[in-house]
């Protein structure tokens, strides 16, 4: 990660969530939400590549990292967390909020509660929280879960770093990041996911510019089908498929997904104003 990089605190009901912040202080904001049982290192690549011109903010969720939590996760709490996040890293230039796998569930229920809260979005490697889906879904995703879990915390770890990326280095990061995590607790992270971020409305369209980057190997779920059908759907969807890259195609193939991101936020937040106070944003709140 880029050395002028600032680590910062911010105190929330049950947990304090550590994020890191680099770039111009008064450039457009990324925000970059990691997956499930990851941390803010997974963003690192695309860090030192963007911050040169906006500022990168990157937190451990709630539960990862270094924002450690006594209690069960919840999702919804992590959406409080980062729309807080969001308020104070707000400097009245336009913001892009980002997220791969969990994060960008949480990124998309920002913006479905909130529209005005961000000029556009970039989803990575993750399902549609209004997609249609089969009532059981969740319930069977979980159990499936559960079972694997039975074979011991090392093969189930293993499982999960294999269904994450095809590549050595990137698996042995996500076991080195769940050294001291128990199985029972990644569950209970993806359980909360699917029960509370999942939410079938068919008929929703999303009201901001979205990147949905999706690695061409990604065996996860239904995010490799489902995300074709995503972006036919919805006008604001631009679908973009990541080659040699899996479930975590930021660091399977960073300058493949790198060179994407960047071509739209050159899009999507053009130089601002010195007076600009938040584009889109301002226009969904107020108009």
């Amino acid at each position: 990660m880029s050395t002028d990089t600032e680590r910062r605190e911010l105190v929330r009901p049950g947990a304090t969530i550590a994020y890191w912040v680099s770039g111009p202080e008064k450039a457009p904001v990324v925000v970059l939400l990691h997956g499930a049982t990851l941390d803010h290192h997974a963003w690192d690549a695309q860090v030192d590549d963007l911050a040169g011109r906006y500022r990168v903010v990157t937190p451990d969720l709630r539960g990862h990292g270094e924002s450690p939590l006594a209690e069960t996760f919840r999702f919804d709490d992590a959406v409080d967390d980062i729309a807080a996040l969001l308020d104070e890293v707000d400097s009245g230039s336009p913001v892009v909020l980002g997220g791969l796998s969990l994060g960008g569930n949480i990124a998309q229920e920002i913006v479905y509660r909130d529209p005005g809260r961000v000029d556009a979005l970039v989803v990575a490697d993750s399902t549609c929280n209004t997609a249609a889906r089969h009532p059981l879904a969740a319930s069977l995703t979980i159990a499936a879960l559960s079972a694997i879990m039975l074979g011991g915390r090392e093969r189930f770890m293993q499982h999960a770093a294999e269904a994450t990326s095809p590549h050595a280095d990137v698996r042995q990061y996500v076991l080195d990041v769940n050294e001291d995590r128990a199985s029972v607790e990644v569950v209970e992270i993806l359980a909360s996911l699917l029960n509370n971020g999942l939410h079938p409305e068919p008929g929703y369209r999303l009201p901001v510019p979205t990147l949905l980057l999706v690695g061409a190997d990604d065996r996860v779920g239904d995010i490799a089908t489902g995300s074709g059908e995503w972006a036919a759907r919805d006008p604001m969807v631009e679908h973009v498929l990541i080659p040699g890259a899996g479930h975590a195609s930021n660091q399977d193939n960073p300058p493949a997904f790198t060179a994407a991101l960047q071509a739209f936020l050159d899009r999507v937040l053009p130089a601002p104003a010195p007076a600009r106070a938040g584009g889109l944003r301002e226009l969904l709140r107020h108009g």
